[in-house]
């Protein structure tokens, strides 16, 4: 008896290899592309998901949803609440979303928070009738560039939350 493959079975495993290959390589894309990217977007809807809680709450217990305040002017960038104690800013700036908390017109650091979002655009508009804040509208959505071309996801995303009502 002898040890080893013959020709015939070396030339059969060297036919059946490619198919082989190419039956894995979509399997092998998804785990070292498709898998980390699905984790970095779920990750990055956590953050969004936590600071919109966040934003929610502030909403819910608003006052008033002023277009300035301190010399601070409401805008794309800045959304300002006014609550029963203090006046909240909500900053979007260099793709993190900053949670500033004043109080006498002097920053309360221990109620700062910030939350890092490179992959999210959001947008928020303040809702108003008869010049008086009553809602929040915001509009979101993940976006990354995949071989080229860019991808959105949960696009067209918008929540909205009524504070002030009369």
């Amino acid at each position: 008896m002898r040890k080893g493959f013959s020709l015939i079975e070396i030339i059969v495993i060297i036919a059946i290899l490619p198919f082989v290959f190419i039956v894995t390589d979509g399997l092998i894309a998804t785990m070292f592309s498709d898998i980390p990217r699905s984790i970095k977007t779920i990750q990055d809807n956590s953050i969004l998901l936590d600071m919109i809680e966040k934003l929610q709450q502030d909403v819910d217990n608003a006052k008033d949803l002023p277009e300035s305040i301190d010399g601070y002017t409401a805008s794309n960038e800045l959304l300002l609440i006014k609550l029963a104690d203090r006046i909240i800013h909500y900053q979007i700036k260099d793709d993190t979303v900053y949670r500033y908390s004043f109080r006498d017109n002097k920053k309360i650091s221990e109620d700062t928070r910030l939350w890092s979002m490179p992959d999210t655009k959001i947008k928020w508009q303040v809702r108003r009738k008869n010049d008086k804040g009553y809602a929040v509208e915001i509009e979101h959505h993940i976006e990354y560039t995949l071989k080229g071309h860019l991808i959105k996801k949960m696009a067209n995303s918008n929540m909205y939350f009524v504070g002030i009502l009369e």
